[in-house]
């Protein structure tokens, strides 16, 4: 993985000139710095005009890739004309419209429903813990709780998920509790490209995100597009769960959201001239 030493390198610069653009960005740790909690996280009125700017130049696409239910990313985000995937991927709204739930969700309802009651009764256990249900996904925050108990709220939120039949993965501090299927970030950042020609040649990708959540998003839009450009917001916070780091598939890094949006000014420039 590569450090960019500048906004835009000059072999960047030509991948990310054609047309279409698609540029796929995380929310959390990405546009905005990591909260406490995730109701006190907010986007810099300043990264939201950058974002606004650059939905609306011509031939472009801006989606915000998100853990956080479609409609709380878009009121988060607060730029109109974005698409929205939210939940991991798990459902997708459009410009204005009202975001759905992908194929096969809805049957994992009642799973769902039984964990997010269990993941109470566990945060009633241990002070800290930050139950977030998001109807299609659940986030078990434990950035809060004593670093002595955070192996044990891992072991028994995968407990539950076990129990119900819900897939768990770890995250910046979050576990995360999906349905399990073969639906992620990546499947559906994809699914986006192939709606608007983003995978043929002489388009242009942009893909920015921090987690290991958008990890997925990295690979599968890089399979997809060699020649989309990943990049990953490195931040500050570490993961006290026994997975300190872990390999990037981004191609590049930058230090933080503030850098982020500084990368995004430098596209708008570039894809102005």
């Amino acid at each position: 993985m590569t450090v960019l030493p500048e906004p835009l390198t000059p072999a960047i610069a030509r991948r990310l000139s054609g047309r279409p653009f698609v540029a796929l960005l995380d929310i959390d740790g990405t546009l905005a710095p990591i909260a406490r909690r995730p109701e006190q996280a907010a986007v810099p009125d300043a990264t939201r005009r950058v974002v606004a700017e650059l939905v609306g130049m011509p031939d472009t696409v801006v989606a915000a890739v998100s853990g956080r239910a479609a409609s709380d990313a878009a009121r988060m985000l607060g730029v109109p004309g974005m698409w929205t995937i939210g939940n991991h991927g798990f459902e997708i709204g459009a410009p204005g419209e009202r975001p759905y739930p992908r194929e096969n969700v809805a049957r994992f309802a009642t799973a769902l429903a039984a964990a997010v009651n269990q993941c109470h009764v566990l945060a009633r256990r241990h002070p800290g813990v930050i139950v977030e249900d998001k109807l299609w996904t659940l986030s078990i925050h434990y950035r809060l709780v004593h670093p002595a108990a955070v192996a044990d709220v891992v072991r028994e939120v995968r407990q539950i998920a076990d129990r119900v039949g819900l897939r768990a993965t770890l995250g910046r501090r979050v576990v995360e509790l999906r349905p399990p299927l073969d639906i992620d970030k990546g499947t559906a950042s994809v699914d986006l490209l192939r709606q608007f020609g983003a995978i043929e040649d002489g388009a242009s990708v942009f893909c920015a995100g921090d987690d290991r959540t958008d990890e997925d998003m990295f690979r599968h839009v890089r399979a997809a597009n060699p020649t989309a450009v990943t990049v990953r917001v490195a931040g500050s916070d570490d993961f006290p769960d026994g997975h300190s780091d872990y390999e990037t598939s981004a191609e590049l890094s930058v230090s933080d959201p503030e850098t982020l949006r500084e990368l995004l000014v430098a596209i708008i420039e570039l894809r102005r001239g």
